[in-house]
C-alpha cells in the first residue's frame, strides 16, 4: 500500500471517530473533542415552607382493619359516586377543587403534613393517621344519651339558681305558669323562695310533641310515681340525622353549658345513633378520636 493511500485511510479514519463522537462530545476552539456532561434533571421533594397542590380522599379505618366510608374528598367522581359508602357528615360540595396548602404553616393535622414531606410531584401514596396526629381524642363531656323509654319528674324542686338558667325568660315575681321552651308543653309554678323553686310539668297525655327530629310521645302520666314517661320514635332516626347544639340548650342547659367549658370551640352539630334503647346525641366532630387513612397524589410543589 503506497503512502498516499495510507494517508487516505486515516483521514477517513478521523473522520469516522470525530462523527461517532458528535452526538457526544463537543470540539473547543483548539479543535479538541470534549465529552458533553449529561443535564441531570432535578428531583423537588417537598420539604417544610413548600406550597403544596394535590388531590386527596379521606376514609375511616374499621375496626378490623379494612377501609370505611369516605368523609371528605377533593375529587368529585369519587364524592358523587353512590355505590362507595360516605360517612354520617359528608356532604357533596357546589364544585370541586385540589388541595392547596403551605406544608408547616399549621393548615393540615400533623399526619397529613408528615405524611408529604419527601414527596415528589405526580406521586401517589396512602397513610394512615392516627387520632392523635389527626383530629385528636374524642371530649365525653360532648356526648349525650338519652333513653329511647324516657322518664322525667312530673314534679320537680330545683336550687333558685339552676331554675334561673334553665328557664332564664321567666320571672317568678309575676308569672305562675309558663310554656316550656323545649318541650312546649305547660308548666305550673307551685312555689318558690330565695333558695329553690318548686314547679310541675303539664304534658298532655298520649300526645306526640315534635321537640327533636322524631316524635316523642306521652307514654303515661303518673302522680303515684311522680314520672312521666315518654317515648322517643327511633324509627325516624336516619343515617344523617343530626342536631344543632343550640337545640340542646333548651333541652338541658346544665349539659349545654358543661359541653361548652369542655370543647375547644363551641359545639355545632351532634349526629344522633340509636342501639339497645339508648339514643347517643354526639357533638364530637365525625373525624374525633378516629383512626384515618388518606390516599394522596401530589399534583405540584411551588417553592420559593
Amino acid at each position: 500500500m503506497d503512502d498516499e493511500k495510507l494517508c487516505l485511510i486515516s483521514i477517513a479514519l478521523v473522520i469516522v471517530m470525530f462523527a461517532g463522537l458528535a452526538g457526544m462530545t463537543y470540539v473547543d476552539e483548539q479543535g479538541w473533542p470534549w465529552e458533553k456532561e449529561d443535564k441531570v434533571e432535578e428531583v423537588i421533594r417537598i420539604q417544610e415552607g413548600d406550597e403544596v397542590t394535590a388531590d386527596y380522599t379521606g376514609r375511616f379505618l374499621g375496626a378490623g382493619g379494612e377501609l370505611g366510608p369516605v368523609f371528605d374528598t377533593s375529587e368529585p367522581e369519587i364524592a358523587r359516586n353512590e355505590s362507595i359508602p360516605k360517612s354520617q357528615s359528608f356532604r357533596e360540595r357546589p364544585t370541586y377543587d385540589d388541595l392547596t396548602f403551605t406544608v408547616g404553616s399549621g393548615q393540615m393535622i400533623k399526619g397529613f403534613e408528615e405524611a408529604v414531606i419527601g414527596k415528589k410531584e405526580k406521586e401517589s401514596f396512602t397513610v394512615t393517621i392516627p387520632p392523635e396526629d389527626g383530629y385528636g381524642r374524642s371530649v365525653p363531656e360532648l356526648v349525650k344519651t338519652i333513653n329511647t323509654s324516657q322518664t322525667i319528674s312530673l314534679r320537680e324542686t330545683i336550687s333558685r339558681e339552676d331554675f334561673t338558667k334553665i328557664y332564664p325568660a321567666v320571672d317568678l315575681e309575676t308569672m305562675d305558669s309558663f310554656i316550656h321552651p323545649f318541650w312546649r308543653w305547660d308548666v305550673h309554678i307551685a312555689s318558690y323562695d330565695t333558695q329553690s323553686v318548686t314547679f310541675w310539668h303539664e304534658p298532655i297525655y298520649g300526645k306526640e310533641y315534635k321537640a327533636f327530629p322524631w316524635n316523642t310521645t306521652v307514654a303515661d302520666i303518673s302522680t303515684q310515681k311522680n314520672t312521666i314517661t315518654l317515648h322517643h320514635d327511633i324509627t325516624e332516626i336516619t343515617y344523617t340525622t343530626s342536631i344543632p347544639y343550640i337545640m340542646m340548650v333548651t333541652y338541658d342547659p346544665l349539659w349545654a353549658e358543661k359541653a361548652k367549658s369542655a370543647a375547644a370551640n363551641e359545639p355545632m352539630e351532634g349526629f344522633v345513633t340509636s342501639k339497645g334503647g339508648i339514643i347517643t346525641i354526639d357533638f364530637n366532630t365525625e373525624v374525633t378520636g378516629k383512626t384515618l387513612v388518606f390516599q394522596i397524589t401530589i399534583n405540584s410543589i411551588k417553592r420559593e
